[in-house]
Parts: C-alpha cells; sequence; structure tokens
C-alpha cells in the first residue's frame, strides 16, 4: 500500500527517505546515551518527561506502523528522535534560535545519523510530501510530539486549544498555530488509513482504544 498525501509544499525536492540500510552507515543512539546527550546539554526534568512521553507516543505508533505497513521500519531510529527532538529547547530559551535546528545540528554531528536529524529538524513542520512509506520517522515524532501538552498525552485539539492560548498573542501566531494544527490532522489521517485505526481516540497509555 502506498500513502501519500502531497502538502501545498511541493516546490521542495523529494529528500532522500528513510531506511535501514542508514543503521548501517551511521549509529543510532541507544536510549542510554540519549540520556547521556540529555545530560551533555542540560535538559530539565520536565522537558526529560515531556520527551519521554513523546517516545512512548512514537514507539506505539511506530510498532503499529511496522506490524501493518513496513516491516522493516527502524524502530531505534524513531526511539532515538523522539527522546532527542527537544534536546537544544533549554539552550534556545536562554540563547535564542531555533530549537529544532540547533537540536539537529547537534544531533547529526554527535551521531552521523542524518535520518534522526532530520526528524529533529522537522519535529515543528514537515516541510515535504507527507509520504509514510519514505519518511516514516519524522511523521511519525512530527505527530508525537504534538500529541503531548507538557506532560500530558492529549489529542490534538486540546493541544492546540493550549498553544493558541499561550502563544496566539497576534493574527500571524494563530494562523502559524492553526497550520501546525491541520498539519497534524493530516498525518492523523494518513496514518489512520493506513492503520486502521483511530489514532485520535488511542490511549499510550495502555496501548488500546480508550
Amino acid at each position: 500500500m502506498t500513502l501519500d498525501v502531497v502538502n501545498d509544499n511541493e516546490r521542495f525536492p523529494h529528500p532522500f527517505p528513510d531506511g535501514p540500510e542508514w543503521a548501517e552507515r551511521a549509529r543510532t543512539p541507544s536510549a542510554e546515551q540519549c540520556r547521556e546527550m540529555w545530560a551533555l546539554w542540560e535538559m530539565p526534568e520536565h522537558i526529560q518527561t515531556h520527551s519521554l512521553l513523546v517516545t512512548r507516543v512514537a514507539l506505539g505508533i511506530a510498532a503499529m506502523v511496522r506490524d501493518k505497513l513496513l516491516p522493516g521500519l527502524d524502530v531505534e531510529q524513531v526511539h532515538a528522535a523522539a527522546m532527542l527532538h527537544d534536546v537544544a529547547k533549554i539552550y534556545t530559551i536562554r540563547h535564542g534560535g531555533s530549537h529544532s535546528q540547533i537540536g539537529a545540528a547537534w544531533v547529526q554531528e554527535r551521531t552521523g545519523n542524518p535520518v534522526v536529524a532530520r526528524a529533529v529538524l522537522h519535529h515543528v513542520d514537515w516541510p515535504f510530501a507527507m509520504d509514510v512509506q519514505r519518511y516514516p520517522v519524522s511523521l511519525i515524532v512530527c505527530y508525537s510530539d504534538k500529541r503531548v501538552r507538557h506532560t500530558d498525552i492529549v489529542t490534538l485539539d486540546e493541544r492546540f486549544a493550549d498553544l493558541q492560548e499561550r502563544y496566539g498573542v497576534n493574527a500571524k501566531a494563530r494562523q502559524h498555530i492553526q497550520q501546525s494544527l491541520e498539519q497534524g490532522r493530516a498525518i492523523e489521517r494518513l496514518l489512520d488509513q493506513g492503520l486502521k485505526v483511530e489514532l485520535d481516540a488511542y490511549s499510550f497509555d495502555c496501548r488500546r482504544l480508550v
């Protein structure tokens, strides 16, 4: 089955796809190594908790994607990218900049793994075609982050209502948040179609529908 939802940004060329061959060319950090990077870059406890919940959601989705769609999915890449997606958050709070760009640069330099680094880079906004066959790691992590509000697993609507309340200070900010919500919904529909589940109603605490 080919699942391909093309977004509005087709002017971008298609980048290299995810794939197990990257495990042979570059290191995928273990959970322990990811925690070492948390310590190295001084990730606060509340961001660690958030990252672990995003990882729980991502691993739950990855298991379903591997079982139903992509038997060759490298779940370890999903695991590492989810754990590291906010690794530069505290740095940018202190010094400014894009936490996704800086975090991706750190992860690429530290691990040499472009699939994990790309998922960190694009966990806020995905700029390419939404193709689960080619980019499962990035799309799973991007969606999973949108399902965790601080330290709670919530629906997309709950997550983005909170973002609008806290950050929707002007029309431009509200529009950007709404666009991010629509992208999250598009990824959710794409995964729902392939997995034959409704992720919006999925409990990642007990890994079953509620």
